[in-house]
Protein backbone atom coordinates (compact mmCIF):
# COMPACT_ATOMS: atom_id res chain seq x y z
CA UNK A 1 0.00 0.00 0.00
CA UNK A 2 1.30 3.43 -0.96
CA UNK A 3 1.19 6.44 1.31
CA UNK A 4 2.27 10.03 1.25
CA UNK A 5 6.03 10.33 1.64
CA UNK A 6 7.12 11.52 5.08
CA UNK A 7 9.90 14.07 4.53
CA UNK A 8 13.21 14.03 6.38
CA UNK A 9 14.74 17.35 7.42
CA UNK A 10 18.40 18.34 7.31
CA UNK A 11 18.97 16.81 10.74
CA UNK A 12 17.44 13.50 9.66
CA UNK A 13 14.20 13.91 11.60
CA UNK A 14 10.96 12.59 10.17
CA UNK A 15 8.55 15.38 9.22
CA UNK A 16 5.90 16.59 9.78
CA UNK A 17 5.92 16.48 13.57
CA UNK A 18 3.84 13.33 13.79
CA UNK A 19 6.48 11.27 15.49
CA UNK A 20 6.50 10.19 19.05
CA UNK A 21 9.44 9.96 21.43
CA UNK A 22 10.21 6.58 22.88
CA UNK A 23 12.57 6.45 25.86
CA UNK A 24 15.17 3.74 25.60
CA UNK A 25 15.57 2.32 29.11
CA UNK A 26 16.54 5.61 30.68
CA UNK A 27 18.88 6.63 27.88
CA UNK A 28 18.50 9.13 25.04
CA UNK A 29 15.14 9.17 23.32
CA UNK A 30 14.61 8.03 19.74
CA UNK A 31 12.21 9.26 17.12
CA UNK A 32 10.16 6.48 15.57
CA UNK A 33 7.15 6.39 13.24
CA UNK A 34 3.71 6.87 14.76
CA UNK A 35 1.04 4.19 14.68
CA UNK A 36 -0.41 5.71 11.50
CA UNK A 37 2.96 5.70 9.83
CA UNK A 38 3.59 2.12 10.87
CA UNK A 39 0.58 1.03 8.82
CA UNK A 40 1.56 3.22 5.87
CA UNK A 41 2.97 0.59 3.55
CA UNK A 42 5.27 -1.45 5.80
CA UNK A 43 5.79 -5.08 4.77
CA UNK A 44 7.12 -7.42 7.49
CA UNK A 45 10.59 -6.32 8.69
CA UNK A 46 10.49 -3.03 6.83
CA UNK A 47 9.20 -1.71 10.15
CA UNK A 48 12.65 -2.30 11.67
CA UNK A 49 15.22 -1.83 8.93
CA UNK A 50 13.74 1.30 7.39
CA UNK A 51 13.44 3.02 10.77
CA UNK A 52 17.04 2.07 11.58
CA UNK A 53 18.11 3.55 8.24
CA UNK A 54 16.23 6.76 9.07
CA UNK A 55 17.83 6.82 12.53
CA UNK A 56 21.26 6.77 10.87
CA UNK A 57 20.38 10.16 9.38
CA UNK A 58 19.68 11.82 12.70
CA UNK A 59 21.77 14.65 14.11
CA UNK A 60 22.39 14.29 16.99
CA UNK A 61 22.71 10.52 16.80
CA UNK A 62 19.77 8.34 17.83
CA UNK A 63 20.41 5.16 19.85
CA UNK A 64 19.07 1.84 18.61
CA UNK A 65 20.03 -1.81 18.63
CA UNK A 66 19.97 -3.92 15.47
CA UNK A 67 21.29 -7.50 15.59
CA UNK A 68 22.52 -7.17 11.99
CA UNK A 69 25.63 -5.28 10.76
CA UNK A 70 25.04 -1.69 9.64
CA UNK A 71 26.07 -1.45 5.96
CA UNK A 72 22.69 -2.34 4.48
CA UNK A 73 20.93 0.38 6.49
CA UNK A 74 23.59 2.90 5.52
CA UNK A 75 22.92 2.11 1.87
CA UNK A 76 19.18 2.57 2.39
CA UNK A 77 19.59 5.92 4.16
CA UNK A 78 20.54 8.17 1.19
CA UNK A 79 17.31 7.43 -0.69
CA UNK A 80 15.31 8.14 2.48
CA UNK A 81 17.15 11.42 2.86
CA UNK A 82 16.58 12.44 -0.77
CA UNK A 83 13.03 11.16 -1.31
CA UNK A 84 11.57 11.30 2.19
CA UNK A 85 10.47 8.47 4.44
CA UNK A 86 8.11 6.53 2.18
CA UNK A 87 7.64 3.24 0.40
CA UNK A 88 9.58 4.32 -2.69
CA UNK A 89 12.58 5.57 -0.74
CA UNK A 90 13.04 2.60 1.54
CA UNK A 91 12.60 0.03 -1.28
CA UNK A 92 14.62 1.60 -4.08
CA UNK A 93 17.97 0.34 -2.72
CA UNK A 94 16.83 -3.29 -2.63
CA UNK A 95 15.32 -2.92 -6.11
CA UNK A 96 18.58 -1.60 -7.54
CA UNK A 97 20.55 -4.37 -5.81
CA UNK A 98 18.14 -7.02 -7.12
CA UNK A 99 18.57 -5.74 -10.68
CA UNK A 100 22.36 -5.69 -10.32
CA UNK A 101 22.24 -9.21 -8.85
CA UNK A 102 20.91 -10.63 -12.13
CA UNK A 103 23.71 -9.03 -14.13
CA UNK A 104 26.29 -10.18 -11.59
CA UNK A 105 25.11 -13.79 -11.96
CA UNK A 106 25.79 -13.47 -15.68
CA UNK A 107 29.32 -12.21 -15.00
CA UNK A 108 30.01 -14.98 -12.49
CA UNK A 109 28.81 -17.59 -14.97
CA UNK A 110 31.05 -16.16 -17.69
CA UNK A 111 34.02 -16.43 -15.35
CA UNK A 112 33.19 -20.09 -14.82
CA UNK A 113 32.55 -21.00 -18.46
CA UNK A 114 32.88 -19.20 -21.75
CA UNK A 115 29.63 -20.67 -23.08
CA UNK A 116 27.14 -17.82 -23.40
CA UNK A 117 24.11 -20.10 -23.03
CA UNK A 118 25.32 -21.07 -19.56
CA UNK A 119 25.53 -17.44 -18.42
CA UNK A 120 22.27 -16.32 -20.01
CA UNK A 121 20.37 -19.32 -18.60
CA UNK A 122 21.71 -18.81 -15.05
CA UNK A 123 20.85 -15.09 -15.07
CA UNK A 124 17.40 -15.84 -16.49
CA UNK A 125 16.63 -18.36 -13.75
CA UNK A 126 17.47 -15.78 -11.08
CA UNK A 127 15.46 -13.05 -12.83
CA UNK A 128 12.38 -15.31 -12.96
CA UNK A 129 12.58 -16.57 -9.38
CA UNK A 130 9.89 -15.44 -6.97
CA UNK A 131 12.11 -15.17 -3.92
CA UNK A 132 14.49 -12.83 -5.74
CA UNK A 133 11.58 -10.78 -7.08
CA UNK A 134 9.89 -10.35 -3.70
CA UNK A 135 13.10 -9.56 -1.82
CA UNK A 136 13.92 -6.94 -4.47
CA UNK A 137 10.58 -5.18 -4.05
CA UNK A 138 10.56 -4.61 -0.29
CA UNK A 139 12.78 -2.58 2.01
CA UNK A 140 14.58 -5.37 3.86
CA UNK A 141 18.28 -6.14 3.91
CA UNK A 142 18.53 -9.64 2.40
CA UNK A 143 18.87 -8.74 -1.28
CA UNK A 144 21.42 -6.02 -0.48
CA UNK A 145 23.45 -8.47 1.60
CA UNK A 146 23.27 -11.22 -1.05
CA UNK A 147 24.51 -8.81 -3.71
CA UNK A 148 27.61 -8.13 -1.62
CA UNK A 149 28.12 -11.87 -1.07
CA UNK A 150 27.87 -12.42 -4.84
CA UNK A 151 30.35 -9.59 -5.42
CA UNK A 152 32.74 -11.37 -3.05
CA UNK A 153 32.33 -14.58 -5.06
CA UNK A 154 33.06 -12.73 -8.30
CA UNK A 155 36.14 -11.10 -6.78
CA UNK A 156 37.32 -14.53 -5.62
CA UNK A 157 36.95 -15.89 -9.16
CA UNK A 158 39.07 -13.01 -10.42
CA UNK A 159 41.74 -13.96 -7.88
CA UNK A 160 41.43 -17.63 -8.77
CA UNK A 161 42.13 -16.81 -12.41
CA UNK A 162 45.15 -14.54 -11.74
CA UNK A 163 48.17 -15.30 -13.94
CA UNK A 164 50.69 -12.58 -13.05
CA UNK A 165 51.99 -11.34 -9.71
CA UNK A 166 50.29 -7.98 -10.19
CA UNK A 167 46.96 -9.65 -10.95
CA UNK A 168 47.37 -12.03 -8.02
CA UNK A 169 47.93 -9.28 -5.46
CA UNK A 170 45.43 -6.81 -6.89
CA UNK A 171 42.62 -9.38 -7.03
CA UNK A 172 43.49 -10.73 -3.58
CA UNK A 173 43.12 -7.34 -1.91
CA UNK A 174 40.04 -6.55 -3.99
CA UNK A 175 38.49 -9.80 -2.77
CA UNK A 176 39.43 -8.99 0.83
CA UNK A 177 37.91 -5.50 0.64
CA UNK A 178 34.66 -6.75 -0.89
CA UNK A 179 34.45 -9.63 1.58
CA UNK A 180 34.83 -7.22 4.49
CA UNK A 181 31.98 -5.12 3.13
CA UNK A 182 29.92 -8.28 2.60
CA UNK A 183 30.37 -9.12 6.30
CA UNK A 184 29.38 -5.53 7.06
CA UNK A 185 26.13 -6.15 5.21
CA UNK A 186 25.31 -9.45 6.90
CA UNK A 187 27.30 -12.20 8.57
CA UNK A 188 26.00 -14.65 5.97
CA UNK A 189 29.12 -13.66 4.03
CA UNK A 190 30.64 -16.63 5.85
CA UNK A 191 29.47 -18.79 2.91
CA UNK A 192 31.68 -17.16 0.24
CA UNK A 193 34.47 -16.90 2.82
CA UNK A 194 34.37 -20.67 3.48
CA UNK A 195 34.15 -21.38 -0.25
CA UNK A 196 37.20 -19.26 -1.04
CA UNK A 197 39.22 -20.54 1.92
CA UNK A 198 38.65 -24.17 0.91
CA UNK A 199 39.77 -23.67 -2.67
CA UNK A 200 42.71 -21.37 -1.92
CA UNK A 201 43.98 -23.66 0.83
CA UNK A 202 43.71 -26.71 -1.41
CA UNK A 203 45.54 -25.00 -4.30
CA UNK A 204 48.37 -23.87 -2.03
CA UNK A 205 48.70 -27.33 -0.50
CA UNK A 206 48.26 -29.27 -3.75
CA UNK A 207 51.96 -30.07 -4.36
CA UNK A 208 52.39 -31.26 -0.78
CA UNK A 209 49.21 -33.35 -0.89
CA UNK A 210 50.22 -34.98 -4.16
CA UNK A 211 53.64 -35.78 -2.73
CA UNK A 212 52.21 -37.32 0.43
CA UNK A 213 49.65 -39.36 -1.52
CA UNK A 214 52.19 -40.21 -4.23
CA UNK A 215 49.94 -38.92 -6.96
CA UNK A 216 50.77 -37.01 -10.11
CA UNK A 217 48.85 -33.91 -11.15
CA UNK A 218 46.04 -34.48 -13.61
CA UNK A 219 47.19 -33.33 -17.03
CA UNK A 220 45.01 -31.98 -19.79
CA UNK A 221 41.47 -30.67 -19.61
CA UNK A 222 40.26 -27.38 -18.17
CA UNK A 223 42.62 -25.90 -15.61
CA UNK A 224 45.73 -27.83 -16.60
CA UNK A 225 48.80 -25.74 -15.85
CA UNK A 226 46.78 -22.87 -14.36
CA UNK A 227 47.40 -23.92 -10.77
CA UNK A 228 51.18 -23.78 -11.18
CA UNK A 229 50.94 -20.38 -12.90
CA UNK A 230 48.82 -19.16 -9.99
CA UNK A 231 51.34 -20.40 -7.41
CA UNK A 232 54.20 -18.83 -9.37
CA UNK A 233 52.29 -15.54 -9.34
CA UNK A 234 51.80 -15.85 -5.58
CA UNK A 235 55.54 -15.80 -5.00
CA UNK A 236 57.43 -17.27 -2.07
CA UNK A 237 55.45 -15.68 0.76
CA UNK A 238 51.76 -15.96 -0.11
CA UNK A 239 50.80 -16.43 3.53
CA UNK A 240 52.03 -12.93 4.36
CA UNK A 241 49.70 -11.50 1.75
CA UNK A 242 46.81 -13.63 2.98
CA UNK A 243 47.48 -12.41 6.52
CA UNK A 244 47.38 -8.82 5.29
CA UNK A 245 44.21 -9.62 3.34
CA UNK A 246 42.55 -10.95 6.50
CA UNK A 247 43.49 -7.73 8.26
CA UNK A 248 41.90 -5.80 5.40
CA UNK A 249 38.71 -7.86 5.76
CA UNK A 250 38.55 -6.88 9.42
CA UNK A 251 39.35 -3.24 8.66
CA UNK A 252 36.58 -2.98 6.06
CA UNK A 253 34.14 -4.71 8.41
CA UNK A 254 34.95 -2.31 11.26
CA UNK A 255 34.77 0.58 8.82
CA UNK A 256 31.11 -0.18 8.11
CA UNK A 257 30.45 0.74 11.76
CA UNK A 258 31.85 4.26 11.29
CA UNK A 259 28.42 5.85 11.57
CA UNK A 260 27.25 3.44 14.25
CA UNK A 261 30.25 4.31 16.41
CA UNK A 262 28.97 7.88 16.70
CA UNK A 263 25.72 6.59 18.22
CA UNK A 264 25.47 6.12 22.02
CA UNK A 265 23.72 2.84 21.29
CA UNK A 266 22.26 0.36 23.74
CA UNK A 267 23.16 -3.30 24.04
CA UNK A 268 21.03 -5.70 26.08
CA UNK A 269 22.75 -8.56 27.84
CA UNK A 270 20.61 -11.41 26.57
CA UNK A 271 21.06 -14.55 28.63
CA UNK A 272 18.56 -17.28 27.74
CA UNK A 273 15.33 -18.20 26.01
CA UNK A 274 12.24 -18.76 28.15
CA UNK A 275 9.70 -21.53 27.69
CA UNK A 276 7.28 -19.19 25.95
CA UNK A 277 9.93 -18.01 23.48
CA UNK A 278 10.85 -14.78 25.26
CA UNK A 279 14.31 -13.53 26.22
CA UNK A 280 15.85 -13.07 29.65
CA UNK A 281 18.79 -10.84 30.48
CA UNK A 282 21.88 -11.50 32.55
CA UNK A 283 21.02 -10.54 36.12
CA UNK A 284 24.69 -10.09 37.06
CA UNK A 285 25.02 -7.17 34.63
CA UNK A 286 22.87 -4.15 33.85
CA UNK A 287 20.19 -5.05 31.34
CA UNK A 288 21.36 -2.23 29.09
CA UNK A 289 24.87 -0.99 28.44
CA UNK A 290 25.54 2.38 26.80
CA UNK A 291 28.63 2.53 24.64
CA UNK A 292 30.67 5.40 23.18
CA UNK A 293 30.07 8.16 25.76
CA UNK A 294 33.72 9.23 25.43
CA UNK A 295 34.70 7.80 22.04
CA UNK A 296 37.64 9.71 20.59
CA UNK A 297 38.84 11.25 23.84
CA UNK A 298 42.37 10.28 24.77
CA UNK A 299 44.18 10.30 21.44
CA UNK A 300 44.31 8.05 18.35
CA UNK A 301 45.28 4.86 20.16
CA UNK A 302 42.45 5.29 22.64
CA UNK A 303 40.08 5.96 19.75
CA UNK A 304 41.09 2.74 17.98
CA UNK A 305 40.83 0.64 21.14
CA UNK A 306 37.43 2.12 22.01
CA UNK A 307 36.17 1.57 18.47
CA UNK A 308 37.30 -2.06 18.40
CA UNK A 309 35.78 -2.63 21.84
CA UNK A 310 32.46 -1.17 20.75
CA UNK A 311 32.33 -3.14 17.50
CA UNK A 312 33.15 -6.29 19.45
CA UNK A 313 30.38 -5.48 21.93
CA UNK A 314 27.88 -4.96 19.13
CA UNK A 315 28.80 -8.19 17.33
CA UNK A 316 28.82 -10.16 20.58
CA UNK A 317 25.38 -8.82 21.56
CA UNK A 318 24.07 -9.60 18.07
CA UNK A 319 25.33 -13.18 18.09
CA UNK A 320 23.97 -13.67 21.62
CA UNK A 321 20.60 -12.35 20.51
CA UNK A 322 20.50 -14.70 17.53
CA UNK A 323 21.51 -17.68 19.66
CA UNK A 324 18.90 -17.05 22.36
CA UNK A 325 15.92 -15.66 20.42
CA UNK A 326 13.81 -18.80 20.13
CA UNK A 327 10.17 -17.73 19.84
CA UNK A 328 8.05 -19.57 17.29
CA UNK A 329 6.41 -18.10 14.21
CA UNK A 330 3.58 -19.47 12.03
CA UNK A 331 5.62 -19.03 8.83
CA UNK A 332 8.89 -20.33 10.21
CA UNK A 333 10.40 -23.34 8.49
CA UNK A 334 13.18 -25.84 9.04
CA UNK A 335 16.37 -25.77 7.01
CA UNK A 336 15.74 -29.11 5.35
CA UNK A 337 12.48 -27.91 3.76
CA UNK A 338 14.04 -24.95 1.93
CA UNK A 339 15.33 -26.69 -1.25
CA UNK A 340 11.75 -27.71 -2.11
CA UNK A 341 10.21 -24.44 -0.89
CA UNK A 342 7.79 -26.32 1.35
CA UNK A 343 6.82 -23.49 3.69
CA UNK A 344 7.48 -19.97 2.35
CA UNK A 345 6.93 -16.76 4.27
CA UNK A 346 3.71 -14.80 3.87
CA UNK A 347 4.82 -11.19 3.44
CA UNK A 348 1.56 -9.29 3.02
CA UNK A 349 -2.22 -9.73 2.79
CA UNK A 350 -4.52 -7.12 1.24
CA UNK A 351 -8.25 -7.88 1.45
CA UNK A 352 -9.56 -4.55 0.14
CA UNK A 353 -10.48 -5.85 -3.33
CA UNK A 354 -13.59 -7.04 -5.17
CA UNK A 355 -14.01 -8.23 -8.74
CA UNK A 356 -16.60 -7.03 -11.29
CA UNK A 357 -19.20 -9.38 -9.78
CA UNK A 358 -18.62 -8.09 -6.27
CA UNK A 359 -16.74 -11.19 -5.08
CA UNK A 360 -14.07 -10.59 -2.47
CA UNK A 361 -10.50 -10.85 -3.72
CA UNK A 362 -7.31 -10.97 -1.72
CA UNK A 363 -3.82 -9.90 -2.66
CA UNK A 364 -1.04 -12.07 -1.23
CA UNK A 365 2.70 -11.50 -1.33
CA UNK A 366 4.77 -14.57 -0.50
CA UNK A 367 8.45 -15.23 -1.04
CA UNK A 368 7.88 -18.63 -2.63
CA UNK A 369 10.70 -19.36 -5.04
CA UNK A 370 9.91 -20.45 -8.57
CA UNK A 371 9.32 -24.20 -8.11
CA UNK A 372 10.61 -24.91 -11.61
CA UNK A 373 13.98 -23.43 -10.64
CA UNK A 374 14.31 -24.93 -7.17
CA UNK A 375 12.97 -28.39 -7.96
CA UNK A 376 14.89 -28.83 -11.21
CA UNK A 377 18.05 -27.63 -9.47
CA UNK A 378 17.99 -30.66 -7.15
CA UNK A 379 18.69 -33.30 -9.87
CA UNK A 380 21.00 -30.74 -11.49
CA UNK A 381 23.05 -30.57 -8.28
CA UNK A 382 23.23 -34.35 -8.13
CA UNK A 383 24.45 -34.30 -11.72
CA UNK A 384 27.15 -31.84 -10.63
CA UNK A 385 28.22 -34.26 -7.88
CA UNK A 386 28.70 -36.99 -10.49
CA UNK A 387 30.28 -34.62 -13.01
CA UNK A 388 32.92 -33.40 -10.57
CA UNK A 389 34.36 -36.95 -10.36
CA UNK A 390 34.35 -37.55 -14.13
CA UNK A 391 37.35 -39.51 -15.36
CA UNK A 392 37.40 -41.93 -12.43
CA UNK A 393 35.84 -45.40 -12.27
CA UNK A 394 32.11 -45.62 -11.75
CA UNK A 395 32.63 -47.14 -8.33
CA UNK A 396 34.86 -44.27 -7.26
CA UNK A 397 32.41 -41.76 -8.74
CA UNK A 398 29.54 -43.13 -6.69
CA UNK A 399 31.38 -42.82 -3.36
CA UNK A 400 30.91 -39.02 -3.02
CA UNK A 401 27.26 -39.32 -4.01
CA UNK A 402 26.70 -42.05 -1.41
CA UNK A 403 28.54 -40.03 1.25
CA UNK A 404 26.41 -37.00 0.48
CA UNK A 405 23.16 -38.98 0.58
CA UNK A 406 23.89 -40.81 3.85
CA UNK A 407 25.22 -37.71 5.65
CA UNK A 408 22.33 -35.52 4.60
CA UNK A 409 19.82 -38.24 5.51
CA UNK A 410 21.33 -38.55 9.00
CA UNK A 411 21.09 -34.80 9.53
CA UNK A 412 17.48 -34.55 8.38
CA UNK A 413 16.22 -37.62 10.25
CA UNK A 414 17.98 -36.70 13.51
CA UNK A 415 16.86 -33.07 13.34
CA UNK A 416 13.26 -33.95 12.53
CA UNK A 417 13.09 -36.55 15.29
CA UNK A 418 14.31 -34.02 17.88
CA UNK A 419 11.88 -31.24 16.96
CA UNK A 420 9.47 -29.84 19.51
CA UNK A 421 5.82 -30.88 19.19
CA UNK A 422 3.72 -28.46 17.12
CA UNK A 423 2.08 -27.05 20.26
CA UNK A 424 5.40 -25.93 21.77
CA UNK A 425 6.20 -22.22 21.46
CA UNK A 426 9.95 -22.66 21.70
CA UNK A 427 11.90 -23.64 18.59
CA UNK A 428 14.89 -25.07 20.47
CA UNK A 429 16.02 -28.40 19.04
CA UNK A 430 18.56 -30.81 20.52
CA UNK A 431 19.33 -33.39 17.81
CA UNK A 432 21.04 -36.67 18.61
CA UNK A 433 24.59 -37.80 17.89
CA UNK A 434 23.49 -38.88 14.43
CA UNK A 435 23.13 -35.20 13.51
CA UNK A 436 26.78 -34.54 14.43
CA UNK A 437 27.85 -37.62 12.48
CA UNK A 438 25.95 -36.28 9.48
CA UNK A 439 27.69 -32.91 9.77
CA UNK A 440 31.06 -34.67 9.94
CA UNK A 441 30.13 -36.61 6.82
CA UNK A 442 29.21 -33.39 5.01
CA UNK A 443 32.60 -31.89 5.95
CA UNK A 444 34.32 -34.96 4.48
CA UNK A 445 32.16 -34.63 1.38
CA UNK A 446 33.15 -30.96 1.11
CA UNK A 447 36.83 -31.92 1.33
CA UNK A 448 36.27 -34.51 -1.41
CA UNK A 449 34.58 -31.94 -3.62
CA UNK A 450 37.46 -29.53 -3.03
CA UNK A 451 39.91 -32.26 -4.10
CA UNK A 452 37.89 -32.83 -7.26
CA UNK A 453 37.94 -29.12 -8.03
CA UNK A 454 41.65 -28.50 -7.43
CA UNK A 455 43.39 -31.78 -8.23
CA UNK A 456 41.01 -33.43 -10.69
CA UNK A 457 40.44 -30.06 -12.44
CA UNK A 458 36.64 -30.35 -12.19
CA UNK A 459 36.30 -26.86 -10.79
CA UNK A 460 32.92 -25.71 -12.10
CA UNK A 461 30.65 -28.54 -10.84
CA UNK A 462 32.55 -28.76 -7.53
CA UNK A 463 32.36 -24.98 -7.09
CA UNK A 464 28.58 -25.11 -7.59
CA UNK A 465 28.09 -28.01 -5.17
CA UNK A 466 30.24 -26.54 -2.38
CA UNK A 467 28.73 -23.09 -2.81
CA UNK A 468 25.18 -24.41 -2.57
CA UNK A 469 26.04 -26.52 0.47
CA UNK A 470 27.79 -23.66 2.27
CA UNK A 471 24.95 -21.18 1.63
CA UNK A 472 22.36 -23.74 2.80
CA UNK A 473 23.87 -25.83 5.58
CA UNK A 474 25.40 -22.94 7.50
CA UNK A 475 21.84 -22.37 8.74
CA UNK A 476 21.36 -25.94 10.00
CA UNK A 477 23.16 -25.28 13.28
CA UNK A 478 21.44 -21.94 13.75
CA UNK A 479 18.06 -23.60 13.24
CA UNK A 480 18.69 -25.61 16.40
CA UNK A 481 18.40 -22.46 18.50
CA UNK A 482 16.17 -19.96 16.74
CA UNK A 483 13.37 -19.46 14.28
CA UNK A 484 14.39 -19.23 10.62
CA UNK A 485 12.50 -18.68 7.39
CA UNK A 486 12.72 -19.91 3.82
CA UNK A 487 14.17 -16.60 2.62
CA UNK A 488 17.38 -17.47 4.43
CA UNK A 489 17.93 -19.79 1.45
CA UNK A 490 18.30 -16.77 -0.85
CA UNK A 491 22.09 -17.11 -0.80
CA UNK A 492 21.82 -20.57 -2.38
CA UNK A 493 19.74 -19.27 -5.32
CA UNK A 494 22.91 -18.25 -7.15
CA UNK A 495 24.25 -21.81 -7.05
CA UNK A 496 20.88 -23.41 -7.77
CA UNK A 497 20.66 -21.34 -10.97
CA UNK A 498 24.24 -22.22 -11.91
CA UNK A 499 23.60 -25.91 -11.29
CA UNK A 500 20.50 -25.94 -13.47
CA UNK A 501 22.27 -24.02 -16.25
CA UNK A 502 25.24 -26.42 -16.04
CA UNK A 503 23.00 -29.47 -16.38
CA UNK A 504 21.15 -27.93 -19.32
CA UNK A 505 24.45 -27.27 -21.07
CA UNK A 506 25.23 -30.97 -20.72
CA UNK A 507 21.81 -31.86 -22.14
CA UNK A 508 22.44 -29.63 -25.15
CA UNK A 509 25.65 -31.53 -25.89
CA UNK A 510 24.15 -35.01 -25.47
CA UNK A 511 22.75 -37.27 -28.18
CA UNK A 512 21.00 -40.61 -27.75
CA UNK A 513 21.12 -43.34 -30.38
CA UNK A 514 17.99 -45.38 -31.06
CA UNK A 515 18.82 -47.97 -33.68
CA UNK A 516 20.26 -46.10 -36.61
CA UNK A 517 18.81 -42.76 -35.52
CA UNK A 518 20.46 -40.23 -33.22
CA UNK A 519 18.34 -37.89 -31.14
CA UNK A 520 19.64 -34.67 -29.64
CA UNK A 521 18.57 -33.83 -26.09
CA UNK A 522 18.82 -30.11 -26.81
CA UNK A 523 15.01 -29.71 -26.92
CA UNK A 524 14.89 -30.85 -23.27
CA UNK A 525 16.99 -27.87 -22.26
CA UNK A 526 14.52 -25.52 -23.94
CA UNK A 527 11.65 -27.41 -22.31
CA UNK A 528 13.21 -26.81 -18.88
CA UNK A 529 13.53 -23.10 -19.63
CA UNK A 530 9.90 -23.15 -20.76
CA UNK A 531 8.91 -24.65 -17.39
CA UNK A 532 10.71 -21.85 -15.58
CA UNK A 533 8.91 -19.24 -17.67
CA UNK A 534 5.56 -21.00 -17.09
CA UNK A 535 6.23 -21.10 -13.34
CA UNK A 536 7.02 -17.39 -13.40
CA UNK A 537 3.74 -16.57 -15.16
CA UNK A 538 1.65 -18.86 -12.96
CA UNK A 539 3.02 -17.76 -9.59
CA UNK A 540 3.56 -14.10 -10.45
CA UNK A 541 0.26 -12.96 -8.84
CA UNK A 542 1.29 -14.18 -5.39
CA UNK A 543 4.68 -12.51 -5.70
CA UNK A 544 3.21 -9.10 -6.47
CA UNK A 545 -0.01 -9.01 -4.43
CA UNK A 546 -2.35 -9.17 -7.43
CA UNK A 547 -5.99 -9.62 -6.28
CA UNK A 548 -7.10 -13.25 -6.53
CA UNK A 549 -10.30 -15.14 -5.87
CA UNK A 550 -9.98 -17.91 -3.26
CA UNK A 551 -10.05 -20.63 -5.93
CA UNK A 552 -7.26 -18.96 -7.91
CA UNK A 553 -5.21 -18.57 -4.76
CA UNK A 554 -5.71 -22.20 -3.71
CA UNK A 555 -4.35 -23.38 -7.06
CA UNK A 556 -1.05 -21.76 -6.18
CA UNK A 557 -0.67 -23.50 -2.84
CA UNK A 558 2.44 -25.58 -3.18
CA UNK A 559 2.27 -27.86 -0.12
CA UNK A 560 -0.49 -28.65 2.42
CA UNK A 561 1.84 -27.49 5.22
CA UNK A 562 1.87 -24.07 3.61
CA UNK A 563 -1.93 -23.91 3.68
CA UNK A 564 -2.01 -25.04 7.29
CA UNK A 565 0.55 -22.38 8.22
CA UNK A 566 -1.50 -19.63 6.63
CA UNK A 567 -4.69 -20.82 8.29
CA UNK A 568 -3.14 -20.92 11.78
Amino acid sequence: GECASIPVDAQGRLLPATTRTQAAAGGPSSTVPTQDQQHCGFVVDELYFTVDAANDLHQPAVPYFDPEPPLTKLLMAPAINWLGFGTWSWRITATICGSLFVGLIYLIARRLREERFFAVAAATFVALDGMAIVESRIGVIDMIAILWAALAIYAFLLHWGARTRTQWRATLYLFAAVLGLAFGAKLTAIAPAVLAAAFIGARLLEPWLLKVLRRTPREGGPGAGEAQMWRDAAGRRPLLHYGAALALVGLMFVGTYSRYLTVPHTLSNFAACTQDGGLTTDASHPSTVYLNPDLGRGGPLRFVSDALRDVYGQVDASLTYHSTECRDHPYASRWYTWPVQAHPFLMSVDTAHTDAQGQAETGYITNLGNPAVWWLSIPALLFCVVAMTRGRSWRARLIPLALLSVSLALMVIAFHAAEQPPSAKSVLVHPSLAFSVGIAGMIVFGATATWCAVVLRRFVPAFIVIGYGAAWLMWALGNERRVLFSYHMLGALLFAALALAYALCALRATTVRWGDVEFSLKPLSWAAIGLVVAGFVFFYPIWTGAPLLPADFDMRMWFPSWIEGWQS
